[in-house]
């Protein structure tokens, strides 16, 4: 079969192009570099994004000829590099990174850009950048920090851009891999299986006659994986098992239940776990502990219950995986580790080495995921709820340790400030961490909170360009959030005890049931900060627009409603300001942790 061969050098969107190519009507397949070889069924390349810096000694190399290359090749962030590299320019770092929306301007004689407007919005995650090409390259496009945006060579068959087509946040990124693929074939003739049958068919055959248990979150993901699990075998075929970690949202639990009874599943048991799992993580702080902890006590509770029901039959486990918790917890051999997913903790990866998981929809984005909850039959309420991650409320609680802040960061405050200055903006560093993915590599670095000066109205596209601004100048900081006026926090210490974990449930329920009515907000994680005003803690609401949570923009939400929301919140007791995060992903993760 002929197709389009994606190299993956570690980017976090490798399985993000190959699905864009197939959507487009072309099979693609993912190649490792030092595996590859040319061989006749193979079209054209794409060599993807990467963590790496082409200039390193360890960087990831393709062992072929550039020279006796006779079909197209587009690079891709760290690909447009390697590829320019390979024809012989020049790669260099430095301080022009970028990291979300940037706009660049086209040469309309381009092969890529013609018939599309000469000034777009495309998606930015880099640092090094391509400071000279060689003779045999023209440059296409440029942006405002970069030179070298976009390049083809002069016989329109390589192709570099140095931003993301295959993100949805890019404006015309299909429509660039659309013109891709015309220059390496006119057929369109790969029509994907119809997910449905081909993934009850995979139930059945891996689970060799065995009966199934399923965890269940409540989620989605869980909930798709179960109706294909039951579709596959049968009702009595299949147990449930929902553990209560005591980290769910506001009566979560009990409506999980009134919505599965309603849609005849059985055989379904809830284990109470809160106790346990507020002891273990009782003193934990670094969000990549709190992770593995509750994966491993997951996987415990749930090997415990799978020992009592295999004294009566052999069983198989089954996991609602998807695929950004692998590549995020860097599971692809050369993608850089961005967060621990609690489905990717070691103790669930030696189950599925012993053959003892089956994971039905690990090769599918949660658009896909949702199509095929259509398809499937579920309710539109339960398939479009807004994701909800595993380990729930945990990681949505900052902890702190301490109540002496850290100063090695003050000196960014003055940089911050003159960024801000520009923008009618002031702010400060917080001295508290979140995770971020920038470059393809994870982050851990200091949010900033910024607000306009007094008397400025508060103005979208200004918070947007200075965030982006602040972030790309300072590598301290990964992620801006806006406050309607001037703070000025204290850190305190902060654990994962009840009274706290109840007090975020109480503001996200009360925010959730004001904002549920949006379609546009695709996720909504209420974040609680060991940040405080005297007695009152600060709160904040991460809104985001997204289809497959591997990018994300910020919903923008009128600024008089933003400010009716945290006059709500300030109704419940020790409850004081409410910050908005106006990150995109990248630099931010939806999740803070």
């Amino acid at each position: 079969m002929k197709k389009i061969a994606i190299i993956d050098f570690g980017g976090q969107y490798t399985h993000l192009i190959a699905r864009r190519i197939r959507n487009l009507g072309v099979y693609s397949e993912i190649y490792h570099p030092e595996e590859f070889s040319v061989n006749q069924d193979i079209i054209g390349m794409i060599f993807s994004g990467g963590p790496q810096s082409v200039n390193a000694d360890d960087a990831y190399r393709i062992n072929i000829n550039i020279n006796d290359i006779e079909i197209p090749i587009l690079g891709i962030c760290y690909g447009h590099q390697i590829l320019a590299s390979m024809l012989g320019g020049i790669i260099e770092s430095g301080e022009n990174k970028e990291y979300g929306f940037t706009i660049i301007t086209c040469e309309e004689d381009s092969v890529l850009f013609a018939g599309l407007e000469l000034k777009q919005s495309v998606w930015m995650s880099h640092g090094d950048h391509v400071s000279k090409l060689p003779e045999s390259c023209k440059i296409t496009a440029s942006s405002d920090t970069i030179k070298i945006a976009s390049y083809e060579s002069l016989d329109q068959k390589f192709f570099g851009v140095q931003f993301h087509p295959e993100v949805t946040h890019t404006t015309n990124g299909l429509k660039m891999l659309d013109k891709f693929i015309s220059v390496c074939t006119q057929d369109r003739n790969w029509n994907p299986h119809n997910f449905k049958e081909s993934l009850i068919k995979q139930i059945k055959d891996e689970s060799k006659g065995r009966k199934l248990v399923l965890l269940l979150s409540g989620g989605v993901d869980s909930l798709v994986a179960l109706e294909l699990c039951i579709q596959a075998l049968g009702n009595e075929n299949v147990y449930s098992i929902h553990i209560d970690t005591g980290f769910m949202r506001q009566n979560e639990s009990s409506e999980i239940m009134k919505y599965f009874a309603k849609l005849c599943f059985r055989n379904i048991k809830i284990i109470n776990a809160e106790e346990s799992y507020l002891k273990e993580l009782d003193s934990i702080v670094e969000p990549e502990a709190k992770r593995l902890i509750i994966g491993k006590m997951f996987v415990d509770i749930a090997n415990n219950e799978l020992a009592e029901l295999e004294e009566q039959e052999e069983l198989m486990l089954v996991q609602g995986t998807i695929y950004p918790d692998t590549i995020e917890s860097g599971s692809t051999d050369k993608a850089a580790k961005i967060k621990t997913h609690h489905n990717r903790v070691s103790e669930i990866e030696k189950l599925i080495e012993e053959g003892r998981i089956i994971e039905p929809i690990k090769e599918l984005y949660k658009d896909e995921v949702r199509k095929l909850g259509d398809e499937l039959g579920l309710p539109q309420k339960l398939v479009y709820r807004h994701p909800f991650p595993g380990p729930g409320l945990a990681i949505r609680v900052i902890c702190s340790d301490t109540d002496k802040p850290s100063n090695n960061f003050l000196n960014d405050n003055t940089k911050l400030n003159e960024i801000l200055s520009e923008f009618a903006l002031t702010g400060n560093i917080l001295p508290i961490k979140s995770v971020g993915v920038q470059g393809d590599f994870r982050t851990y670095h200091h949010p900033a909170v910024i607000w306009f000066k007094e008397g400025i109205e508060p103005n979208w596209e200004i918070l947007k360009i200075a965030a982006s601004k602040a972030i790309n100048k300072i590598q301290s900081v990964n992620r801006i959030v806006f406050s309607t006026k001037s703070v000025d926090l204290k850190l305190k210490k902060l654990f994962l005890k009840k009274d706290v974990v109840d007090k975020l449930r109480e503001v996200d329920a009360v925010l959730r049931e004001n904002t549920d009515h949006i379609p546009e907000i695709w996720q909504m994680p209420v974040v609680s900060l060991p940040l405080f005003n005297e007695t009152e803690q600060t709160f904040v609401m991460r809104p985001v627009c997204s289809t497959d949570a591997m990018t994300a923009s910020v919903y923008e939400m009128d600024f008089t409603e933003f400010q009716r929301l945290s006059n709500l919140i300030r109704k419940i007791d020790c409850v004081g300001n409410l910050l908005y995060d106006i990150t995109t992903k990248p630099p931010g993760t939806i999740e803070w942790e």
